[in-house]
């Protein structure tokens, strides 16, 4: 084999080698616009866009596969919890005694102006009707009711409440480790040494 023939030998395997270099780095490059795109599908969340200095009024937001919806506009100091990987509990107050309560999943809304409780493990949702003065258990997204407390029996006749049964159990109620319910709200009476008494009553299998 010649001087040229050697050369043109070389020169072919450089740029074989080249060739696939800029193979792999296209594959790379095509791997990371996929991912890129399978992650932005996959974005999850709920979010404030607020406005002014004191950000006082603001936009609640889902963010969900790339796009942006509007669940609230112009809401006063409203906020945002993540309940869980697959809800996001938005809320605030549109008035005394009115509040509002948004559950944002990626694909439903739920919503209850008179929310007790929720139980983060089943999404066991407790809401009062303060019209008919009664307490409601159901599942989020689910408009199948259980009543599981009727402010008419005697044993909530210590318990204040006002015209918001909501604003007497609100504070102070939740679930425990075993998923029962405590439905608690403060007594009107204290006991001899001035604390304050407190109404407990327990329920068990709130939502089944």
């Amino acid at each position: 084999m010649n001087m040229i023939e050697i050369l043109q030998s070389k020169r072919s395997q450089f740029y074989l080698l080249d060739i696939n270099s800029l193979i792999i780095l296209a594959l790379a490059f095509c791997g990371v616009i996929i991912s890129s795109t399978v992650y932005a599908k996959d974005i999850f969340n709920v979010e404030l866009k607020c406005k002014g200095n004191d950000q006082e009024y603001c936009d609640i937001v889902k963010n969900s596969d790339n796009k942006t919806t509007f669940i609230l506009r112009n809401m006063r100091y409203p906020e945002v919890d993540k309940v869980n990987e697959n809800i996001f509990h938005a809320y605030g107050s549109c008035g005394s005694p009115c509040q509002y309560h948004f559950f944002i999943s990626k694909i439903q809304e739920d919503q209850t102006k008179e929310f007790i409780a929720l139980d983060k493990k089943n999404n066991c949702l407790i809401e009062s009707d303060s019209k008919k003065n009664i307490i409601y258990a159901r599942k989020l997204f689910n408009k199948n009711k259980k009543i599981i407390a009727n402010l008419k029996n005697k044993e909530f006749n210590n318990v204040p409440i006002d015209s918001a049964i909501y604003n007497s159990f609100q504070e102070k109620s939740y679930f425990d480790d075993k998923g029962q319910l405590h439905l608690v709200a403060m007594l009107a009476d204290v006991d001899k040494n001035g604390n304050s008494l407190y109404f407990n009553k327990i329920i068990k299998k709130t939502c089944e």
